[in-house]
């Protein structure tokens, strides 16, 4: 055999191991986190921004194809000891960020999304048992864009850029130039320029959609601008950069190194075996969102003020629409009872209460954001929930919530409904203290307020009762205002019907 057909074969069974590899990688994480993917393609599906996490994939590939044309050649320094054992402990991980910290923080699941932690964990720990420590971690920066499929940080970029579909596609576009710059990145100077001309290709894209295509997906305005971006410029600049030094524009024109380990085959049984028991791990079920229809209700118009009651005060809160998605509003309604009532206060004090109101033409965009982590409120602890018949098929939920900062309280009742052109989510409040100044929970359009709850929650553990729909835990609370906000509820529930 001649010394060309020799390094031929060498190549062609080099790259059949490594699609070989990458296939059972693929399987195995599609088969570890089926349940996942599914919830994320009905989501993405129904107008939720969570299809970013389908994007970020191909601009890592693009980034990984820019690291290996221009990888060197480097030392044959491998210990497949460490290998398996850092593998099997990634493995590990994963299994417990799935069984054991997506289960405590189910009611913030659709915010965390701690089960594309577990997959992100998963896949890394696959490529070091199949490729090793060393080549995995050559590719970093990669996993490091590919761990932003964590949701938070996406999430808050876009709240603050904006929180509609150009604000989605946007945001998209500082992960694409990051993507461009780590293809492209030989030198410092050309990472920058790479980043710098992606970010103008997508934002030149994005106008075209937004002037074209308005009413297109949010998932179009995330994929196309990005992709599209990072494509041209990784290939322009490479092409430029072969032709300038007068190189072929051959993409690999150098002899493939072999392979970290060439059998691999405990390795792949290791990653199939993981991939079953990671399978076969329960992750939160989803609440019931379907909201109940009301027959009578317009969503577009204001809820008359139940009778006994005068409205002090109304806010709109514009910001409700960078959480919640375009032509969505949130509401809050002061109220006080016309005559003091004794069952209420036995001062014979006029009560007050707010109604919280967030309005939606689609019912999941209101769930996306959970009751609690939009108010001001760092350390709460809430109470499982009473479930109450307000009649007409709509159920309430009526939780006492407890801020132990300030140590303050307050009655809450919520219920959802469906009616002509959207959803509502409907929170009635009344405060513990009854004086005429007693404070209410903001609502807070702060993304680090946001995330100073999210790390008091995440940190306290079993201090407090994160889930307003658990049923399993035992509390000692008392909902004192629960007759009132009753009244008021059913009043309103009743008054949908007179319209």
């Amino acid at each position: 055999m001649s010394a060309d057909s020799a390094v031929r074969g060498h190549a062609r069974g080099t790259v059949t191991r490594i699609a070989a590899r990458l296939v059972l990688i693929l399987l195995a994480t599609a088969a570890a986190f089926w349940t996942t993917w599914v919830r994320l393609v009905h989501d993405t599906w129904t107008g939720s921004s969570i299809g970013f996490v389908f994007v970020l994939p191909v601009l890592a590939i693009f980034s990984a194809i820019g690291i290996t044309l221009r990888r060197g050649p480097e030392l044959p320094i491998h210990d497949r000891q460490t290998d398996l054992i850092v593998g099997v402990i990634g493995l590990g991980l994963s299994a417990c960020t799935l069984g054991l910290l997506t289960p405590r923080y189910r009611y913030l699941y659709e915010m965390l999304h701690l089960d594309l932690l577990a997959a992100w964990l998963f896949v890394v720990s696959a490529c070091i048992l199949l490729f090793g420590l060393r080549p995995t971690t050559r590719y970093w920066p990669c996993w490091l864009l590919l761990l932003a499929a964590f949701p938070p940080p996406y999430r808050a970029m876009r709240v603050i850029v904006g929180g509609g579909s150009v604000s989605a596609g946007a945001t998209m576009l500082l992960f694409a130039a990051f993507a461009a710059a780590i293809a492209v990145g030989r030198t410092r100077t050309r990472a920058w320029v790479g980043a710098g001309l992606a970010f103008a290709v997508g934002c030149a894209v994005l106008v075209v959609l937004r002037i074209w295509f308005p009413t297109a997906r949010v998932l179009v305005y995330q994929a196309v601008p990005s992709v599209v971006a990072v494509l041209v410029v990784a290939a322009v600049m490479y092409v430029d950069w072969r032709r300038r030094r007068g190189i072929s524009l051959t993409p690999l024109d150098r002899d493939l190194d072999p392979l970290t380990a060439p059998q691999a085959w405990a390795a792949a049984g290791t990653v199939a075996v993981a991939a079953i028991l990671i399978m076969i791990i329960p992750i939160p079920p989803d609440y019931d969102r379907t909201f109940p229809e009301r027959p009578g209700l317009v969503v577009a118009q204001p809820h008359t003020v139940p009778p006994g009651w005068d409205q002090l005060s109304e806010r709109q809160y514009p910001w409700a629409q960078n959480y919640f998605g375009q032509g969505t509003s949130m509401t809050r309604q002061l109220l006080r009872a016309e005559e003091p009532n004794p069952l209420w206060d036995n001062e014979s004090r006029r009560r007050r209460l707010v109604i919280d109101t967030v309005r939606a033409k689609d019912q999941y965009a209101i769930d996306r954001y959970p009751e609690f982590v939009l108010y001001n409120m760092p350390q709460p602890r809430i109470s499982p929930p009473t479930r109450i018949d307000l009649g007409h098929g709509i159920t309430a939920r009526l939780n006492t919530v407890l801020d132990d900062r300030r140590l303050l309280s307050w009655t809450w009742l919520t219920w959802n409904w469906s009616g002509t052109d959207g959803s509502e989510r409907i929170s009635l409040i009344a405060a513990d203290n009854h004086e005429s100044d007693a404070a209410f929970p903001p609502p807070q359009p702060s993304m680090l307020g946001i995330f100073e709850n999210f790390l008091h929650q995440f940190l306290r553990g079993k201090a407090v009762v994160l889930d307003s729909e658990s049923e399993d835990v035992d509390s000692d609370a008392e909902h004192k205002d629960r007759d009132m906000l009753l009244s008021v509820a059913r009043a309103i529930v009743a008054g949908t019907e007179a319209k």
